[in-house]
């Protein structure tokens, strides 16, 4: 037993923080990220924005490394919309901009957006461990530290349960108060489940034709698309990740994100952790508003025919 504190003090159960890199300059990508695991640290990439945003939403990232110049999104309104969908999760987000064109005016816009550190390319690993030294060093935000307080009185109250159920063998597990995920329910004159499928796929190809006709999303309903696409993967036995319903929405990610954050508000969505990587949330509609749903495409299903 004498040993165990002595490997946890070592760090050998200590868990890798992720770091997103954003950069549309692939080798820098690169060179960064082999940095990042020498220092113990596991790397993401993305060369978009849309791709930065996918990352955050689908993985637990607290530190972002941000180009200045980005296609589409610059690199600092990507930092504020990462910035407001952390906000508004509660989560804990810093960032560090880099450039390979540093001047005064860069560097106060990145003081501007709240990044916590400036660096100047080519950047070396030893500004690079300062850098991220200096982050986390710093006292969470109220925010992260209200989830973590969450986190721990949730994991709390699991315990206690737990450790009942071990006192009462014979007992049947309590009920939780998140979610499940059944299968559709069976409603008066509903469609069966292979016509209900292949009436939603229509619908899903029809919607992905009207968009491209104002060649994006002026002609589509990005509400619509994902809700038929996670009732489409509720019947195929599916989990839909947040990023996946983003993209399925065919919205931009900023807009849809936002999107979903509505819905989950407003209870239609649910997010549901993966059991296997608590890091990312998969969404499911909530039940209250699926056999409705159902009920209303079974009756234009039968209309049609």
């Amino acid at each position: 037993m004498a040993e165990i504190p002595k490997t946890i003090e070592s760090g050998a159960f200590r868990q890798v923080e992720p770091v997103l890199i954003v950069d549309d300059d692939a080798d820098w990508g690169k060179e960064c990220a082999f940095s990042l695991r020498q220092m113990g640290y596991e790397p993401f990439i993305a060369t978009t924005s849309d791709e930065a945003l996918a990352l955050f939403v689908d993985h637990d990232i607290s530190i972002a490394i941000v180009d200045y110049n980005l296609p589409g999104l610059d690199g600092i309104t990507l930092i504020q919309e990462m910035a407001q969908q952390a906000e508004a999760e509660g989560r804990q987000l810093r960032f560090v901009m880099a450039t390979g064109y540093a001047t005064k005016d860069v560097a106060i816009d990145a003081m501007r957006a709240s990044a916590i550190d400036f660096l100047e390319k080519p950047i070396s690993q030893s500004d690079l461990r300062r850098a991220l030294q200096r982050i986390r060093g710093l006292a969470p935000a109220p925010g992260a530290r209200k989830v973590l307080l969450d986190k721990i009185s949730n994991l709390s109250s699991e315990l206690q349960r737990l450790a009942h159920l071990m006192d009462e063998p014979g007992r049947p597990p309590a009920p939780t108060s998140e979610p499940t995920t059944l299968p559709p329910p069976a409603t008066s004159g509903a469609a069966g489940p292979e016509q209900l499928t292949a009436f939603i796929r229509d619908l899903l190809r029809k919607e992905t034709k009207r968009r491209e006709i104002g060649g994006g999303e002026l002609f589509g309903d990005p509400a619509w698309a994902m809700l038929l696409d996670l009732l489409l993967a509720k019947i195929e036995g599916r989990r839909v990740s947040v990023s996946s319903a983003c993209i399925a929405s065919g919205a931009p990610m900023s807009t849809a994100l936002r999107l979903v954050r509505r819905l989950v508000d407003e209870a239609v969505l649910c997010r549901l952790p993966d059991e296997q990587d608590r890091r990312r949330h998969f969404l499911a509609i909530n039940p209250k508003f699926e056999g409705p749903l159902i009920d209303y495409l079974s009756e234009q299903l039968r209309q049609r025919g």
